[in-house]
């Protein structure tokens, strides 16, 4: 199956980064707003999933003669757009993820998404998921990871549940070496790349990677 990208309705602060990374052969999905951020791209949805409360109208309208699927939902509905979103990315059986319009004025949407995730990756080991904003990458970490960038950049490492265990990780300057991480510590924040890579592995337990790109 193609790599999905899902725009929500926050922020993209760099517009001119989200076009390298999308390719023709990506399915692009607009959880309701987020369609905005595909339209300044100058590209077209392949779906728009929501209550269309955050789509003006103008636009539903420009968009009524392209190709597009629309699946509406009522504004009065027990999920969010995004986990709309989700759902039908489950279903279809996608395997690599990538998110952008995450980040936003609401903290609330932004907390929930992210544990929204964490328990996606947690029960389905083989997606890849990646949310980027500006120079900010998210991941999350179920066992191993490997994430590429410079010598130099920061990345965190978040535990998202009781305890991360068996932690070993290569190329960051504070080593860790079969180590532990309650959740709740500010002991993984910061870290530096000294490789161009960061290799990090967990034995048990789930945690946020954020990676600052410089």
């Amino acid at each position: 199956m193609k790599r999905v990208i899902i725009f929500v309705n926050g922020n993209l602060s760099d517009i001119s980064r989200a076009k390298k990374i999308i390719n023709k052969q990506d399915y692009l999905i607009a959880a309701d707003g987020g369609v905005k951020h595909i339209l300044k791209l100058g590209l077209i949805p392949q779906i728009i999933i929501g209550d269309l409360d955050s789509t003006p109208l103008s636009i539903q309208k420009k968009l009524e003669r392209k190709k597009i699927e629309w699946i509406k939902y009522p504004i009065k509905k027990d999920k969010t757009d995004f986990e709309l979103v989700i759902d039908y990315i489950l279903e279809k059986k996608f395997k690599e993820i990538i998110i952008f319009g995450i980040f936003g004025d609401r903290i609330d949407h932004f907390i929930a998404n992210i544990l929204l995730l964490s328990k996606i990756q947690t029960e389905n080991k083989s997606i890849k998921i990646k949310i980027i904003e500006g120079n900010k990458e998210i991941y999350i970490l179920d066992k191993k990871i490997v994430v590429n960038g410079h010598i130099g950049d920061e990345v965190s490492i978040i535990p998202l549940n009781n305890k991360l265990k068996g932690i070993t990780t290569d190329g960051l300057e504070y080593k860790l070496n079969n180590e532990s991480l309650s959740f709740g510590s500010t002991k993984g924040i910061s870290n530096v790349f000294n490789k161009t890579s960061a290799k990090i592995e967990a034995k048990k337990g789930t945690a946020l990677i954020v990676h600052l790109r410089n």
